[in-house]
């Protein structure tokens, strides 16, 4: 399975220059959305094609999940080597390099646990789908690839790009055998967020570590709508200014996940409502190798960590806007100034 992935730069057709929220220009990144899904689309067969379109109105556009069932659209497995490159091209243009990385990585950790299970049908780095909703060009549309520990979710509209649901997991967490013992892709998420806990005072912890025990799972779930956690933890302004400086670098680390025009107009959304309105949460030990969950909550959206399943070894990361999940405020806009 390819690592690299060559971006697409020369558009084949003009777009018009359109800043969008917060004033982020997307408009050259949704052109070359546009042109990657149909170029997808034009290397799949009637068949295949049929499989990867559904409507953008429909209840499949918000059936969001992360765990390892099938779903519809256009399976990973049974495309041929352009299709998966199309398919790839696609996933980089909401992806960063390092975000593009970390969803090869997980697809990849199938065929560790397919290893550890003794079940490859089950445990299949090739068990993604890309499914298609509504027309690229045609606005407004969108797309999902998604599988086991990966859902991305991307909704387009003449107001801009929504990049959540964005959902990322890790199981092992740590390889602990096999040619890629070691290897920890989501490292960075699990160990930032000890650091961050770890940098506070005993005074401050207390308000910050809100259970002894790890909170099991993320709190958002696999719902398509979510609303704000519980208002618990240490806010932003009873930080020092060092600590607040890491509490946003620890915010954008998941938002540079995405590319940057998606990534930008977030930071920008979230300053909007004010950095000062975030609250971090921690459940948990702060050892390592013991179960431990941790939130970043501010008036719009929850970043969650979570790790307590394989004896601390399988983490689950998300990211929700709870306006914008699917698009649902860029399209309020959309269709109020539609109709």
């Amino acid at each position: 399975m390819p690592l690299s992935f060559p971006r697409f730069l020369s558009l084949g057709f003009a777009c018009a220059s359109v800043a969008f929220a917060h004033q982020v220009d997307q408009s050259h990144l949704i052109a070359e959305m546009t042109e990657r899904a149909d170029v997808l689309l034009e290397s799949l067969s009637e068949e295949k094609q049929e499989t990867a379109l559904h409507p953008f109105r429909g209840e499949e556009r918000e059936n969001f999940h992360y765990v390892p069932l099938d779903r519809k659209g256009a399976l990973y497995k049974d495309m041929t080597a352009a299709q998966r490159a199309n398919t790839l091209q696609l996933l980089h243009t909401a992806l960063s390099d390092s975000g593009s990385m970390k969803a090869m990585q997980i697809m990849q950790l199938e065929a560790v646990l397919a290893e550890i299970e003794n079940d490859p049908e089950r445990r299949d780095p090739e068990k993604y789908w890309m499914a298609i909703f509504g027309t690229p060009g045609e606005l407004p549309w969108g797309w999902r690839f998604e599988g086991h520990h990966l859902s991305i979710n991307l909704t387009i509209t003449e107001h801009g790009i929504s990049g959540t649901p964005l959902f990322m997991g890790a199981n092992p967490g740590k390889v602990l055998e096999g040619p890629k013992k070691g290897k920890r892709v989501l490292a960075d998420s699990e160990d930032r967020g000890r650091k961050f806990v770890l940098s506070l005072t005993s005074d401050q912890q207390k308000r910050a570590i809100i259970a002894s025990k790890a909170i099991r799972e993320i709190q958002t779930g696999q719902h398509s709508l979510v609303e704000p956690l519980p208002d618990e933890g240490i806010p932003y302004p009873a930080l020092n200014e060092s600590q607040q400086r890491a509490l946003v670098f620890l915010v954008r680390h998941y938002l540079n996940r995405h590319e940057d025009e998606i990534s930008e107009a977030a930071r920008g959304r979230i300053e909007a409502h004010g950095w000062e309105n975030l609250v971090f949460a921690w459940a948990g030990s702060t050892a390592v190798n013991e179960g431990h969950y941790y939130r970043i909550q501010g008036p719009t959206f929850a970043i969650e960590y979570a790790n307590t399943q394989n004896d601390a070894n399988h983490h689950h990361t998300t990211y929700r806007d709870f306006e914008n999940d699917f698009g649902r405020d860029t399209l309020r806009d959309h269709y109020r100034h539609s109709h």
